[in-house]
């Protein structure tokens, strides 16, 4: 926790999984930066880590870019494995799978930073659900619920970026409580 502790007092935006840790750089030299990892080298010497420097970089099946001092995002899927497939479930694959489209919905808004990265992604799981064999209703109820949740049935189908930008700032507090 120490490191992390250090990394927030430095970034402007971090991320963990597990044993990884992601963060952004915005100061000004490559010397601060490596003033920096030198100062984790020193404090914690069983970690290992490896530098990546570049405007953009993915990170748990997100793209994450600098676009000139802003920060984007959006999901990230792998070229190499099969879209429109969904996990594999042995059991209950209904309720399983109606669990994981929320899931993944969240995931998107988490992800998507516009509005229209948003919408095509709920496109795109809504068709991999109809080509996995689901129904339009099944489909239709679960994303339904999920707006409605959230009370935000006006972001199924809207393409305005403010209104977006809204039921995000909505979605993290909720998030924070």
């Amino acid at each position: 926790m120490k490191i992390l502790k250090e990394i927030n007092q430095n970034i402007e935006f971090f991320g963990r999984y597990k044993d990884q840790i992601f963060f952004t750089w915005n100061k000004s030299s490559a010397l601060e930066l490596e003033t920096f990892l030198e100062n984790i080298r020193e404090k914690h010497l069983n970690v290992r880590f490896q530098k990546f420097i570049s405007t953009n970089a993915q990170f748990l099946n997100a793209y994450i870019e600098n676009q000139q001092g802003q920060l984007y995002s959006r999901v990230h899927y792998d070229p190499n494995i099969p879209r429109y497939t969904l996990p594999y479930t042995m059991s209950h694959s209904k309720s399983a799978h109606s669990d994981w489209l929320r899931a993944v919905l969240i995931l998107a808004v988490c992800y998507c930073t516009l509005v229209d990265d948003f919408q095509q992604e709920r496109i795109y799981l809504e068709l991999a659900y109809l080509i996995n064999s689901y129904s339009l209703l099944f489909v239709e109820t679960h994303v339904k619920h999920f707006f409605n949740y959230f009370h935000a049935q006006i972001m199924r189908y809207s393409a305005n970026q403010s209104i977006y930008d809204k039921f995000r700032q909505q979605w993290f507090k909720f998030v924070e409580q």
